[in-house]
């Protein structure tokens, strides 16, 4: 896995697995109530409703992409749900920002569609292809080894995340925040564009030979 022609194999599963979490979905999940909360929700119920409606609103999206995969590809999938989070983390800086810790109406409702966004844009995208690269973006000898660095990559990235997203909410604010999760959706997003193949159509045994020929059909 570490040497030619699979080294590029290794670094997109490995890369995908740190942008799966990076870009702040279980920041989403773990602390939505406490987002909330920075929007001037004070209720519990209150927030531990809109909490659950994002999470509704993240699973239509997981059929949507179920629906369509197989007829776009799943590059154009993926990159979708990417781009959506990165306009949804733009969103949510903008919000923030204008909010200042004091959000009218408008700002709150703005914020609630923000954090939809974002994790439709995540289930939409990384939610529902993730695991399904894990097993397409290696020929057959490397592929459980492939699927094991990929979940490594990831949980060591949730596990980052888990631990440094309220300090860095309470440090540089829900704007500077998002921000944060903004760029490193964009920066996942070229990613994708430079490495992920696409593997609609494709016989599972042909993908060696993609990466032999320098990630090309």
């Amino acid at each position: 896995m570490l040497r030619k022609p699979f080294l590029r194999a290794t670094l997109f599963v490995v890369g995908l697995g740190f942008f799966v979490q990076l870009t702040g979905i279980n920041a989403i999940v773990y602390y939505s109530p406490r987002i909330f909360e920075a929007m001037g929700f004070t209720d519990d119920i209150v927030k531990l409703g809109l909490s659950a409606l994002v999470q509704v609103a993240g699973l239509v999206a997981v059929f949507i992409a179920l629906l369509v995969i197989d007829r776009m590809g799943r590059r154009p999938v993926l990159l979708i749900g990417i781009g959506t989070m990165v306009l949804a983390n733009l969103l949510l800086v903008i919000v923030f920002a204008i909010g200042g810790g004091h959000f009218d109406g408008a700002l709150t409702i703005a914020g609630f569609i923000g954090l939809v966004l974002f994790t439709a844009g995540f289930t939409f995208g990384f939610g529902s292809l993730v695991w399904v690269y894990a097993g397409e973006a290696m020929p057959a000898h490397l592929r459980s080894l492939g699927a094991s660095v990929m979940l490594t990559s990831d949980l060591v990235a949730n596990v980052i995340v888990g631990a440094f997203f309220l300090t860095m909410l309470n440090a540089l604010g829900g704007a500077g925040a998002f921000a944060v999760f903004g760029v490193i959706a964009i920066l996942a997003f070229f990613f994708v564009v430079w490495l992920a193949p696409e593997t609609k159509g494709r016989p599972l045994e042909d993908i060696g030979q993609f990466w032999k020929n320098g990630g090309r059909w």
